[in-house]
Formats: C-alpha cells, sequence, structure tokens
C-alpha cells in the first residue's frame, strides 16, 4: 500500500475542515471489545489435502522445500544501497533487491515479511527471509526467499489447486504473512487467510505464463521455477470483512507474537487512526490458529491503533511497534510527496509515541526473539529495503 493512495483521499474528505494532528506525546492505544470477531476453516483442509496428494502423484510434482528452491536461487540482494531513514544508533543492517525489475518497476510490488526467525523462534542454522509480493493488477502473489548468509533469493508462485485435478494463481494483495515451523500463513485478501506446507513446494517450467498444466503437458507457474499449493483457509462467517467497525476486522498486515502460548496479531490500514489491531491465537505446534470445539477461531483481544496510515503491526509481551504516518507530516498530507515513514511503539492498553523514521511506504515488521532482530520491508520504488534493528 502507497502512502500516496490515500493522502489524496484525505484531502477530498477533510475539505477546508482541519484534520486532528498526530500529537508527538504519547497517544492513546485503548483496548476494545474483541467479542464476535472470530474465523472459520470449513473443511478446506481436508478439501486441499486430498487435491494436493493427487496432484503429486502426476509426473514432476513431486514436493521439495525451501532447501531445494534456496538452491536454485537466480537473483542476489545488493548490500543496503538506498536510504532507510531510521535512526542511526539503531545500526540498521539488511539488504536491497536486485537491481532492475524488482527495485525499479512496479510490476511486482512488495509487502509482507518474515522469516526464519519466526519459523524457528530458538534460533537456527541457517538465515532466511521471506517475502510477499503482488504483482500490478492483483492477479498473482508471489513469496521470495532471501538466503540471508549471500542475499540469493528466488521467487515461488502462490496456487490453489482446483477441483479440476490442476491449480491455478491465487489473486490478491498479499497484504502479509508469517512463517511457522513448515505452516506459511498468507493474508492474500482483506478478509482471507490462506496456508501453505513449505514441506511440498512444486518445480514448474518457466518457459510460459500459463499456471497450471499448459498444452505442452507441462506444468507451469506464470514463469516462476517454482509452485506453493494453497492447504487450508480462514475467513469470516459470511464472507467480507469492514474497517474499523464491526466484528469483521480486514487484514493489512500479520506478525506472529512468540511470547506465551503464541499468538499472531493482525492490523487494519487506514487513511487516518482509528484501524484495529486484533490479536488471534496460533498452535505452535501446527503454527495454524486453532479451531475450538464450535468450530471458529475467536480472538483474543483488539485494540484501537492511534498511527494514521498503519501499515504493520507486531508485538511481544505486551509491547507493540506500528509502522504507519509520521506526525510531523499531518499537515503535508495531499502534497503528492513520499515521506519517511515512522515506526511508533508502545504498549497495548496504554499508548503509543515515535519511535524512529523508516522507509518510505514501510509496509509489515517480524520480530526474531533469539536474535532480538526487528524486521521491517518497505516497497517504495527505487528505494526499496528490507532491514533490521534492534527490538529494544
Amino acid at each position: 500500500m502507497r502512502i500516496r493512495r490515500w493522502l489524496l483521499t484525505i484531502a477530498v474528505v477533510t475539505g477546508a475542515c482541519t484534520a486532528p494532528a498526530q500529537a508527538e506525546a504519547a497517544a492513546s492505544f485503548p483496548r476494545i471489545d474483541a467479542t464476535g470477531m472470530q474465523l472459520v476453516a470449513g473443511d478446506t483442509f481436508a478439501t486441499y489435502g486430498a487435491r494436493i496428494a493427487a496432484l503429486e502423484q502426476k509426473p514432476g510434482l513431486a514436493p521439495v522445500g525451501v532447501t531445494e528452491v534456496l538452491a536454485a536461487a537466480n537473483r542476489t540482494g545488493r548490500n543496503l544501497c538506498h536510504p532507510t531513514y531510521l535512526t542511526a544508533a539503531l545500526n540498521p543492517k539488511g539488504f536491497c533487491w536486485q537491481d532492475g525489475e524488482d527495485d525499479d518497476l512496479n510490476v511486482w510490488i512488495p509487502q509482507g515479511v518474515t522469516g526464519s526467525g519466526d519459523a524457528q523462534p530458538a534460533g537456527g542454522a541457517r538465515r532466511v527471509v521471506a517475502a510477499t509480493w503482488h504483482n500490478a493488477d492483483d492477479s498473482a502473489i508471489r513469496v521470495s526467499f532471501v538466503d540471508l548468509s549471500t542475499n540469493k533469493y528466488r521467487q515461488v508462485l502462490l496456487v490453489e489447486p482446483t477441483g479440476t485435478g490442476n491449480f491455478a494463481a491465487i489473486a490478491g494483495h498479499g497484504h502479509g504473512l508469517y512463517w511457522s515451523g513448515n505452516t506459511l500463513v498468507v493474508a492474500t485478501g482483506g478478509s482471507v487467510l490462506r496456508t501453505f506446507d513449505l514441506r511440498h513446494i512444486w518445480r514448474t517450467d518457466t518457459s510460459t505464463g500459463e499456471v497450471g498444466l499448459g498444452a505442452d503437458g507441462k506444468y507451469h507457474a506464470r514463469w516462476h521455477a517454482f509452485a506453493l499449493p494453497q492447504t487450508g483457509a480462514y475467513w469470516y462467517a459470511g464472507g467480507g470483512c469492514g474497517n474499523t467497525t464491526g466484528v469483521k476486522p480486514c487484514f493489512a498486515s500479520l506478525a506472529l507474537d512468540h511470547a506465551g502460548t503464541g499468538s499472531f496479531v493482525a492490523a487494519e490500514h487506514t487513511t487516518r487512526g482509528g484501524g484495529r489491531i486484533v490479536r488471534w491465537p496460533v498452535d505452535k505446534a501446527t503454527g495454524l490458529p486453532p479451531l475450538n470445539a464450535s468450530g471458529v477461531v475467536p480472538a483474543i483481544e483488539a485494540f484501537n491503533s492511534p498511527v494514521w496510515g498503519m501499515q504493520g503491526a507486531v508485538s511481544y509481551g505486551g509491547k507493540f511497534v506500528v509502522a504507519g504516518v509520521c506526525p510531523e507530516y499531518a499537515d503535508n498530507i495531499g502534497d503528492g510527496v513520499d515521506y519517511p515513514s515512522c515506526l511508533h511503539r508502545g504498549t497495548g492498553g496504554i499508548s503509543t509515541s515515535v519511535w524512529t523514521k523508516a522507509p518510505k511506504n514501510t509496509e509489515n515488521l517480524s520480530y526474531w526473539p533469539a536474535t532480538n532482530e526487528l524486521w521491517l520491508l518497505s516497497e517504495q520504488l527505487r528505494e526499496r529495503v528490507t532491514v533490521h534493528i534492534p527490538w529494544s
């Protein structure tokens, strides 16, 4: 999501009225009622499980894992080459994407970030970043897997196994994702979470832009060498979502919280403050939101965020970091300029305040407890960075 998209919206809506300014001081971050915020999964896991099992009997679709994807890396990120605007004392480290399409064009736009520090919160031998991208018309979503020892990476197309013994590209924005164990959960749209098993990645032929079985008898994934099939889904009963009100908050970001029994937080993107941050449970053994005896996943808690243009949020032990607009740029809304984002931090139910400037159009956040790294990703054209700083 670009800040510029909603800058014009505010200019139109406010007219000659003066918008309430964001204060530099602490802003209230109140707890709100999460009753009724419930996800369902239906029979999706059984349905997609059967379809995947059938497809993996086909020639060429034997499953591989992330190790094989990284071994086939065909692009190389660069050392940080763009400004991060982060406070220098935080000593930001990370990478830029390969020069060319991934940095300079909006053919694909990055959104979500997670990695091995989420998948293995106690730490592991290999450090990997995973990031979602949507294409320009939201007709496809891909995930990049980046080996941090080399900055080499490969992209994998997300696909849905169909009832016709084939698979198709998954449409959506790829708003956010988290990686837990072998499970990847992606907010593909505002009201749908799709799940994936990283032990089931398919090699595909890269010669055409088709998705699924082509006329040549080979399986394709829109020029990608790998496809990752959906294993299940969660959504609100009746479908749909609505920002700021009601019991169906829209998903604009996802981030794991490794404290306690495990959870994830989802944030809404709104033009001003008032977007909600909602916490949902995660079963650490499966990486999935657990259904209760009634077949639903009730939210644990929710908060009303004061951060304008909220793009991402992450929490740990009751403390939050939220990406959004810097207060000092509130008066510049509507001027068509891309300004640095800000990271706001605080305590749920109490308040938040500005911590540091951040890369332009900062999107999702991810906290890796074993290394105390707060990761963030930006989508700004020709300034795209993926960086980490200390949580505290």
